[in-house]
């Protein structure tokens, strides 16, 4: 059974390029295959959509040596079809890896309304529906991806076993609790955001970049559970169970959820242990923590500074105390 990938560009003409010169079959749905670039540009002018996200991808891969390069092509014409009934789709096929493969350029613009292609949950849970049915009606055969929903590399074992974290591992714990506490995924990045953990989607690839690491990181290096799919799959559980709001982040909540996050991880993943004490993992929220604090020790000393000090008690001394006149 193929396998897809799904993504998104600014360039359709770019897309197009990559795609068409090491295709050894082509094909069109909606436009001329020979001038995918022309007909595509033209529509979105038509429309006055020539900015922003202009094609959406599908990569259709296939299981070596299952199908030949024109059966590829006409299953990815199908899936075009199906999927992107009013766009126009330039489907080539490459063979240039031991496994052959689909690039699907979807172009932006609806051509009967010229409404925008939008590559959401719904459209990829269809995307994927649709291609395993086609697959499954002609006979391929079908592909188990193995989705771990926690990835260590053999240097975070390494750590780990030394009672260290890593900033992989920091990240993992920051996704835990945003996802604990959202239920879309706007409100997901805000709070990572919050926590100074950025976030990059494109297409279906979520990454994290770390404050400290300075690098980026795709869920997928990080398990499953980090993939834009977990994510989605645990903003359902959320709102299954309960209607979630978002809470302030504050250095006693971090500890609280860190104990929850930690069992329930636990129960996953045996490397994953409490032997290290999560931290916020943004340098900037921890300055500013501890600016809070000594402003907060600044203004108190002030204000012991500017009591009072107690006066001496007086009493009147009594002719009897001073002892006879002289």
């Amino acid at each position: 059974m193929a396998t897809t990938k799904l993504g998104n560009t600014k360039s359709a003409s770019r897309a197009i390029h990559y795609a068409e010169k090491r295709a050894v079959e082509k094909s069109g749905h909606n436009c001329d295959i020979d001038y995918a670039k022309s007909n595509f540009k033209e529509l979105r002018m038509l429309y006055g959509k020539d900015d922003g996200i202009q094609a959406h991808t599908i990569i259709q891969s296939f299981k070596p040596d299952e199908v030949t390069p024109g059966q590829a092509n006409e299953i990815g014409l199908e899936l075009a079809k199906s999927v992107a009934k009013d766009y126009q789709v330039a489907i080539y096929t490459h063979a240039d890896k031991e496994h052959i493969h689909n690039h699907i350029v979807i172009n932006s613009v609806n051509i009967e309304n010229g409404k925008k292609y939008h590559s959401n949950k719904e459209q990829r849970d269809v995307i994927k529906n649709e291609n395993d049915r086609i697959c499954q009606e002609k006979g391929l055969s079908v592909v188990l991806e193995k989705k771990a929903p926690i990835r260590y590399t053999a240097a975070e074992k390494s750590l780990i076993e030394k009672g260290k974290i890593s900033w992989k591992d920091e990240i993992r714990q920051a996704v835990d609790i945003a996802k604990a506490r959202t239920s879309d995924f706007n409100s997901f990045s805000e709070v990572l955001d919050k926590m100074g953990i950025e976030t990059k989607l494109r297409g279906e690839t979520l990454s994290y970049k770390h404050p400290e690491a300075n690098k980026w990181v795709r869920g997928s290096k990080l398990g499953h559970d980090y993939e834009l799919e977990g994510i989605e799959r645990g903003f359902e559980r959320q709102l299954t169970a309960s209607q979630t709001r978002t809470q302030s982040i504050d250095w006693n909540e971090y500890e609280r959820t860190n104990q929850l996050q930690s069992a329930n991880v636990g129960n996953r993943a045996p490397e994953r242990t409490d032997r290290t004490a999560y931290r916020p993992v943004s340098r900037k929220y921890r300055e500013e923590q501890r600016e809070l604090e000594q402003a907060n020790e600044s203004r108190h000393e002030h204000e012991q500074s500017k009591q009072p000090e107690p006066k001496p008690q007086s009493r009147a001394i009594r002719r009897s105390e001073l002892g006879p006149e002289r």
